[in-house]
């Protein structure tokens, strides 16, 4: 809806104030409404516990809890908008055939990161035969939607990862200035005359695009600088998914070792040895003590685990 109102008010003869109130509007619900699901989801008191090696950037309270919020309002803001720019300035140079080109080159490098990384499929463990077609549908749809919303729970390393997000939102930053160098030396999908009909004229679409970016880099650099210090690296991180599954293993934590089970389990293939000796060492009196996270589909997965040939012949008695 965004990318259509932008395209409306760039072909608008005149000011048209229920246009510009339309696109105000949807920018600012879809900017709400992602900012709020990453806030509710990192002040969960849930979440920080069992997941504090990503949860917890959002102070709790003062200015920096302001800032923070109203960071992630700006930056979802611009990325929409920005985004919505770039694609009516493509479309005006090439029409849909250029929009489609852009948009899945963009697609085809992301998903190339994420096999090259060996990060591509997704963590739900989903039924056998299923996970690889499962994983391209929740990528692609992952990614679209960060295209346009700056989502910032797509940090997450079970999703796009942080170094990836945050590339994403500069390279929506930088490509809305690609598009209008393109429009300057190619912009032959216009008439003449329309472009000199329109209020938005060709050589303000710089200034336009100059005024987002500004407005971007202030939006960024409160998130970064009110953001929890032990938490700002989740902006740009490098860990895959797989990575982080293990963190949660080394961490100590029975709690937050035991959601490894959350995952597919080729997330701790590499390390299922260290696995089945740790639940071995703790099964007895995890069935004395009964922790809440102790659950029955827990304990389902946890003996399939136990059961796995690799260990067979160690002469381990597993008691129920």
């Amino acid at each position: 809806m965004t990318v259509i109102q932008v395209n409306n008010i760039l072909n608008s003869k005149e000011v048209n104030i229920l246009l510009v109130g339309a696109l105000s509007t949807s920018a600012m619900f879809v900017a709400e409404a992602v900012s709020y699901m990453t806030y509710m989801m990192d002040i969960s008191e849930d979440n920080r516990q069992k997941g504090n090696l990503f949860y917890g950037f959002v102070s709790l309270h003062g200015l920096r809890l302001v800032v923070v919020k109203w960071s992630m309002y700006l930056l979802s803001f611009c990325q929409l908008l920005g985004k919505s720019l770039m694609v009516n300035i493509i479309y005006q140079i090439g029409g849909k055939t250029l929009v489609v080109a852009v948009m899945g080159g963009e697609m085809v490098a992301y998903l190339i990161f994420k096999v090259v990384r060996g990060d591509f499929r997704y963590w739900v463990p989903v039924p056998q035969g299923t996970s690889l077609a499962g994983s391209l549908i929740t990528r692609v749809v992952v990614k679209v939607t960060c295209d346009f919303t700056g989502f910032l729970h797509a940090r997450h390393p079970y999703e796009m990862g942080g170094f990836y997000w945050l590339l994403n939102m500069v390279l929506t930053q930088t490509s809305v200035f690609g598009a209008i160098k393109l429009k300057e030396d190619y912009g032959w999908g216009d008439e003449v005359a329309e472009r000199g009909k329109r209020f938005v004229k060709d050589d303000q679409y710089f200034q336009i695009a100059s005024a987002e970016l500004a407005l971007w880099l202030v939006a960024m650099m409160g998130l970064l600088l009110a953001s929890e210090k032990d938490y700002r690296f989740t902006f740009y991180s490098l860990r895959t998914a797989k990575q982080y599954s293990r963190a949660k293993f080394d961490s100590g934590v029975d709690s937050m070792m035991i959601e490894i089970f959350e995952d597919h389990p080729s997330y701790y293939d590499d390390f299922k040895e260290l696995v089945v000796v740790w639940l071995g060492d703790n099964w007895n009196r995890w069935h004395q003590e009964h922790p809440k996270w102790f659950t029955d589909d827990v304990i389902k997965v946890s003996e399939h685990v136990m059961e796995w040939k690799g260990v067979e012949g160690s002469g381990r008695e597993w008691k129920r």
